[in-house]
């Protein structure tokens, strides 16, 4: 075989690198606009659904936007620092085992996580706070585990499947008292929500017609009351599959 030489590897190096990031930046536009548009729909159609429908349009499309122009840009740059690392470690010939587009080395990972997140999601607004926030419980989980897998204790000595119903009933309590003591503290979306759910139960303005479900909720349990017709009683157990 023909051996490459160290400038020809670089090149190739810094070519992928080049090609890759702008990959992302696509992925990341496009993936950002999936995910957000839904989002925002959905949720300007339960609790905006007063306001003008254009004003709603507009706002969707704004959210949409700053959810794909920063994941496109944080992905791209992400990409270019990981791609210039690899570029530097073939220059000092350095070991490299890993392929193309992935880090060289894992310190390279958090230190372009740590840069981009800093460039593109330090300013604070409620789409960059919703995706952290997206984050950070999903980070935590997944550090216990390597500290599981490591063998720390007391995380070695327990499975995330025995913790999670105490983690589960845990969260609920604390969300619960913070939203009935300090609930400006919680997230507006999340107040919102909970707001619908909690407190708007407590009045029922329009007499009988208040309890009557919606159509939604209407389709979808009927739905699931004919999908199950055979044995409906499954519907109540809360701890089945549905």
């Amino acid at each position: 075989s023909i051996k490459m030489r160290p400038d020809d590897r670089m090149s190739l190096a810094l070519r992928h690198a080049v090609l890759a990031s702008i990959m992302g930046l696509r992925n990341g536009l496009h993936y950002g606009v999936k995910i957000r548009a839904p989002h925002s729909l959905v949720m300007k159609f339960l609790f905006s659904f007063n306001k003008p429908v254009k004003e709603n349009i507009i706002a969707i499309i704004k959210m949409s936007f700053a959810h794909a122009r920063n994941l496109g840009v944080f992905v791209l740059i992400y990409k270019a620092i990981l791609g210039a690392l690899r570029v530097l470690q073939l220059g000092s010939r350095g070991p490299l085992t890993s392929a193309p587009g992935t880090p060289a080395a894992g310190w390279h990972a958090l230190l372009a996580g740590w840069i981009g997140g800093y460039l593109v999601w330090a300013n604070h607004n409620g789409v960059n706070e919703q995706i952290m926030f997206y984050l950070l419980s999903r980070v935590l989980v997944a550090l216990f585990k390597v500290l599981a897998a490591q063998g720390v204790r007391p995380f070695s000595g327990v499975t995330f499947k025995q913790t999670y119903p105490f983690l589960t009933a845990g969260v609920w309590a604390v969300v619960m008292w913070l939203f009935e003591c300090h609930p400006k503290t919680l997230q507006y979306s999340l107040e919102a929500s909970m707001d619908y759910l909690y407190h708007d139960s407590n009045a029922w303005t329009a007499g009988l017609s208040s309890f009557s479900p919606s159509a939604g909720t209407v389709a979808v349990v009927g739905a699931m009351l004919w999908m199950k017709r055979r044995n409906v009683m499954e519907l109540l157990d809360l701890a089945a599959k549905v």
